[in-house]
């Protein structure tokens, strides 16, 4: 299988999360295979923030390390690991903070319990956004109130047209 071409600094990065690798299963899983096919065929930009990369990196007790597709996916070059954000830029933070309040409302918990990957998805969008000279991003996540949260927190801060929300059961279901 051929891996994607050296990613240039335009275009569009599909920030992927948890929900989507876990929903896809193991590697050999159709669903997988097919999430694969997409990225390499297209020539996508997959990126996953490190806290998606640590909640997914971390094989659960008793299970091989072919259980953890992400790994794979890393090594053959269609998924990339992004570094954290800068957490003293301004507009990451208050970013993070809108989606953090976001999914706290519309899911009816406390701020506190929300996942800190649900906010790192918007927190690499902006760093691409400001620092990568892409163009636009695509959010893609299983968790409706975080991709949500994602877009309208980034429309707020002036990326209203560079960001869009897919869903991803609905993306597995489109390629499968």
């Amino acid at each position: 299988m051929s891996t994607p071409p050296e990613w240039s600094d335009d275009g569009e990065v599909w920030i992927v999360d948890t929900g989507v690798f876990v929903a896809c299963g193991r590697e050999g899983n159709d669903k997988y295979a097919a999430l694969r096919r997409l990225a390499v065929s297209r020539e996508m930009r997959l990126l996953v923030p490190r806290r998606v990369y640590d909640e997914l990196g971390g094989a659960p007790d008793g299970s091989t390390p072919q259980d953890v597709p992400i790994e794979r996916a890393v090594e053959a070059g269609w998924v990339r690991v992004a570094d954290e954000p800068d957490y003293t830029n301004g507009t990451v933070a208050s970013v993070m903070d809108s989606v953090r309040s976001f999914v706290a409302e519309s899911s009816n918990r406390a701020e506190d319990e929300i996942e800190k990957a649900d906010t790192a998805l918007a927190g690499v969008a902006v760093h691409c956004l400001e620092r990568r000279g892409v163009s636009s991003v695509r959010v893609v996540t299983t968790d409706r109130d975080a991709g949500e949260g994602a877009v309208t927190a980034l429309s707020a801060h002036g990326f209203s047209n560079r960001v869009v929300y897919e869903d991803g059961f609905e993306l597995i279901e489109a390629i499968t």
